[in-house]
């Protein structure tokens, strides 16, 4: 069949637009794609300043009184996992206690903290102590997904390295008498972890992960709203 010239105009026009509508398409995938990286680039960053003045801010850093962990649990200041920047800012501004850290923290400072605690709300701790070899508790229980903030306390006299076969996590020194943390995001599936000492005079024990959907779920925390979950060191949103 033979189309008369203006069905071909007609038919390149419309394939035309389809192409600069491809392009353009194609163009904002890339956009996205860029801009995401740029973001979690930007977030790491953000976290690790905000983790630094958490350790350090005032020659004390907020852990000096909220604990290592922002968990309160030193008796002096109180829990902060999951506080945002609005709670922070309040903080430093109008608790008199913190005039030590208002005479040095910074604006910058205060939003990274704020960032650093915000994402401490959303894992879930999951710690266990070292002593002389053993692990205790031993086992630790949560749901498919969840972000955990594992936690060893070296009980020891010396320092010990710890790793797993399949975490994806490599040698980790912690040093006597201190702690060691990471983030651990837990798999969608079901299955079993495991944690254990390199070079500690006991072998075979482990710190075991298990991840099973009929764990409670964990939900992210925030300071003043929480209430006792069921396991030591959980708090969840009050609904």
């Amino acid at each position: 069949m033979i189309r008369n010239l203006a069905d071909i105009k007609m038919t390149q026009f419309i394939n035309l637009n389809l192409t600069k509508r491809l392009i353009a398409f194609c163009a904002l995938l890339i956009t996205a794609h860029v801009a995401s990286a740029q973001d979690a680039a930007l977030d790491t960053e953000l976290l690790a300043q905000g983790e630094e003045v958490y350790n350090t801010i005032a020659g004390i850093g907020c852990k000096g009184c909220h604990g290592e962990y922002a968990e309160g649990d030193l008796g002096v200041g109180p829990f902060t996992r999951g506080a945002n920047e609005g709670m922070v800012s309040a903080a430093v501004n109008g608790i008199g206690e913190m005039i030590v850290v208002k005479n040095v923290i910074t604006d910058e400072q205060i939003t990274s903290v704020s960032a650093y605690l915000n994402y401490l709300g959303t894992a879930q701790v999951a710690r266990s102590l070292v002593k002389r070899g053993r692990f205790l508790p031993e086992v630790f229980s949560a749901r498919p997904g969840t972000r955990l903030q594992l936690i060893l306390q070296n009980g020891g006299f010396e320092a010990h390295t710890f790793k797993s076969d399949n975490m994806g996590i490599e040698d980790i020194e912690i040093d006597a008498r201190t702690s060691g943390n990471l983030i651990w995001e837990a798999p969608e599936q079901e299955g079993t972890y495991s944690l254990y000492c390199t070079d500690c005079k006991l072998v075979d024990q482990y710190f075991t992960i298990n991840i099973n959907a009929s764990t409670p779920e964990f939900r992210k925390v925030a300071p003043g709203i929480a209430s006792k979950g069921t396991q030591a060191g959980l708090y969840l949103y009050e609904e």
